[in-house]
């Protein structure tokens, strides 16, 4: 075992163990049906559900039998990115752990911190004999970094607690106590191929090397969405290009790090056409030297029979400039809090035209569904079809969380500093859960965990260990 020389144990072994089991997206039975076996072998009444969410009850310990019941949450599935160059099968093969530092990383690929090691935290206090604590409720979620199927299906009956701790967060130092809503969409471009003509030219056109990150928790940081720049790319080229076959992204709350689309366009145009990329090169190194120096823009040439006709073509290079990306609005009352945002994810070249998959976020629904109607606007220009896969609900900020205050006075001693009290970009799955359980009181917690959502995703080991020793306090105390 990579993990088994570093503390906590009793998490660490846990996390290390269902990191061998593949958990991307719609893809969790085999953990769910790991972890509900192992939450029966330790003597706790279990429900797996059909969407193979769990919930699993664990009773007060000596002396807090009586005490109201505590909601500990987390979500089973991971985001699954790699690098390119990274031989990796998210559906069969275990994550390659190592540890660099304080921080445990994995190779090639994201590591699945968010949201393991809070899995990991509720199996460590499931198999504990030592730790005092209430009444325990324990739901472990599928689906969450894809819209948040299994909380929004979840039979919240079962539950009675009315406080709840989620460990989805990655800022030690801070209290997450709000959220946003999100809007998951899918935008289809019917395509119409014709045959490439003799006299036509192929290049397939690489971008590469992009930062990424999380399309929430990052998207104010300005880095470069390969989706969009491969759009600004191919409208620089312009003229006659048509484009055969176009891909890029991994999954659509990621900010996308690498594209590839293949073009055709007549050998009179081709000089011009590779003088555009030589400048475009330069251009792009230049603009995003702060945020994606790794960034490469390359092209090589290629053959290809067939590729859609000039107007589709012109339709989908004006949706890639044209759809929201990034940042639509601040908060005006919380300084550096992004209060709606647009993420355009994924790119995929179907037989009936070319899917792009995008996803909103704002503070309130009415600002999704601006982002909605804009899209659907710029869809009637192009005649593309748009579907809103899932909507999640915001979270709200309760100022009198009485689990707040409790949380508060047991973080210091262990710290040794105030926490920092935080409303989120990102979506969580706290508003689901308050829907269902309208006065439920809520806190988001959890260890530093850096770069989400991107093959450079690490876990600090240090931070592990605080956040281990500070859930524990508040748990006896709560």
């Amino acid at each position: 075992m990579v993990l088994a020389n570093y503390q906590p144990q009793e998490v660490f072994k846990h996390f290390e163990t269902i990191s061998q089991i593949p958990r991307g997206s719609y893809n969790e039975k085999a953990v769910s049906d790991y972890i509900a076996k192992f939450a029966k072998d330790v003597g706790c009444k279990t429900i797996q559900d059909n969407w193979n969410n769990l919930v699993i009850f664990k009773p007060g310990t000596a002396g807090y039998e009586d005490k109201p019941a505590i909601i500990l949450q987390a979500h089973l599935d991971m985001v699954c990115e790699k690098n390119a160059d990274t031989v990796h099968d998210f559906l069969a093969d275990p994550l390659d752990l190592y540890v660099d530092g304080d921080f445990i990383k994995a190779c090639g690929t994201t590591l699945g911190a968010d949201n393991g090691l809070g899995v990991a935290y509720c199996m460590a206090l499931l198999e504990s004999t030592s730790i005092q604590h209430p009444p325990l409720e324990i739901v472990l979620t599928i689906e969450e970094e894809t819209g948040m199927a299994g909380a929004i299906n979840l039979d919240a009956s079962v539950l009675s607690g009315k406080r709840m701790i989620n460990f989805d967060n990655s800022r030690e130092k801070e209290f997450i106590l709000g959220c946003a809503s999100g809007s998951v969409m899918e935008y289809l471009l019917p395509g119409d191929w014709d045959a490439v003509a003799p006299d036509n030219i192929a290049y397939s056109i690489s971008v590469k090397g992009l930062t990424g990150g999380h399309s929430g928790g990052d998207i104010h940081r300005e880095r470069g969405n390969a989706l969009r720049i491969m759009g600004n790319i191919l409208a620089e080229i312009g003229g006659s290009l048509r484009v055969a076959n176009i891909s890029g992204g991994m999954m659509v709350n990621a900010i996308p790090r690498e594209a590839i689309a293949t073009i055709v366009l007549p050998k009179d145009e081709a000089d011009k056409a590779l003088g555009i990329l030589e400048n475009c090169c330069a251009n792009l190194a230049d603009e995003y030297r702060a945020t994606d120096s790794e960034l490469v823009v390359s092209w090589v040439q290629d053959s290809v029979g067939k590729a859609l006709t000039a107007n589709c073509s012109r339709k989908l290079i004006a949706s890639l400039t044209l759809l929201p990306f990034g940042v639509q609005q601040m908060s005006m009352e919380m300084e550096g809090l992004v209060n709606a945002s647009c993420n355009i994810g994924v790119i995929e070249t179907l037989h009936e035209g070319v899917k792009i998959s995008l996803m909103a976020r704002a503070a309130s629904r009415p600002h999704t569904q601006r982002m909605e109607t804009q899209i659907i606007n710029l869809a009637a220009l192009t005649a593309a079809q748009v579907k809103v896969l899932r909507r999640t609900p915001p979270w709200p900020y309760n100022p009198q969380s009485e689990l707040l205050k409790t949380a508060i006075e047991c973080y210091k001693p262990i710290f040794d500093r105030d926490v920092e009290l935080k409303a989120i970009h990102g979506g969580l799955e706290c508003g689901a859960f308050l829907e269902k359980i309208p006065s439920l009181d809520i806190i988001a917690v959890g260890p530093i965990i850096i770069d989400l959502h991107t093959p450079q995703e690490r876990l600090s080991i240090s931070s592990t260990e605080k956040m281990w020793n500070f859930v524990q306090a508040l748990l006896k105390v709560v």
